[in-house]
């Protein structure tokens, strides 16, 4: 699932605007400006998980929360773009429909298995 995140850090990354960020784009949560941000989020997201031992350190389940934000960031870039995430073939929808399965299946695993209504009969 680390793997899955370098793509949208690479889109955050190249798609934060830090030409006028007195934080050089080092999230503060008690500075006033990042407070105030539009990509406080993103930004946030980037200083929090910016290393890959960061990454390799958290709990499947957190990292899944990783995941989840980073699907819905590149969707709505696509969405913004006028991209049909299902068919289109630029590597952003790719992206988008492979971390969808991955995160499928991280939810199917951590779901208990359930019994058969008709288990020992």
């Amino acid at each position: 699932m680390i793997e899955a995140l370098t793509y949208p850090r690479i889109v955050l990354m190249a798609n934060l605007e830090g030409e006028d960020c007195p934080q050089n784009l080092m999230f503060n949560a008690s500075h006033e400006g990042c407070q105030a941000c539009e990509q406080g989020d993103e930004c946030q997201w980037l200083s929090i998980n910016d290393e890959f031992s960061v990454l390799a350190q958290m709990p499947m389940a957190s990292l899944h929360e990783c995941l989840e934000f980073c699907i819905d960031y590149v969707q709505a870039r696509c969405s913004r773009s006028h991209h049909n995430v299902l068919h289109c073939a630029c590597e952003s929808c790719e992206w988008v429909r492979m971390a969808r399965r991955l995160a499928m299946e991280f939810r199917h695993m951590k779901q208990p298995l359930r019994r058969s209504a008709h288990a020992g009969h």
